[in-house]
């Protein structure tokens, strides 16, 4: 259904319908209930610790293997982007970023496609940043993320 179309049906809606829709949704699609957390005044706060710590669970390796998951992370991120609440998108995709040149200080990891998904993700933040014209509020980390990235040849633009 396009959007149209499902705003055509909204319109037929009276007061209550809607009301029993929402909250439908609200119980049983997650990403819904987070999003209108968010909207009726949940601090935004505990939702990006929610998702710093399921994406540091797929960024840091585990296992005998020390398997990187760091694709799950993105898709954690890809979902959340499409609730478009660009501080949580901001947030997260630093912090992904932080916990990805952790990796690769700790570990010597060196991969052209992790620093290019590195570098994507932070281009992406620093959009957000833009955005929201919160540039003074993450100059510090910023600034860390510029030099552990330069010291490991990674060059960010800001």
């Amino acid at each position: 259904m396009r959007l149209r179309d499902l705003k055509k049906e909204l319109h037929k809606m009276d007061k209550s319908e809607m009301i029993k829709l929402i909250s439908e949704m609200y119980s049983k699609i997650p990403s819904a209930k987070e999003f209108l957390d968010v909207f009726s005044g949940m601090k935004i706060e505990t939702l990006i610790e929610k998702y710093k710590k399921e994406i540091e669970r797929y960024v840091f390796p585990s296992g005998r293997e020390m398997i990187l998951r760091e694709t799950e992370a993105r898709k954690i991120i890809r979902t959340v982007r499409k609730m478009k609440i660009t501080e949580l998108n901001v947030e997260l995709e630093l912090y992904y970023v932080e916990c990805c040149l952790e990796i690769i200080q700790d570990f010597g990891y060196s991969d052209e496609n992790y620093y290019i998904s590195i570098e994507k993700m932070f281009d992406s933040a620093i959009k957000g940043i833009s955005e929201i014209g919160e540039e003074e509020k993450y100059q510090s980390r910023i600034n860390n993320i510029y030099s552990v990235a330069s010291e490991y040849g990674m060059e960010f633009y800001y």
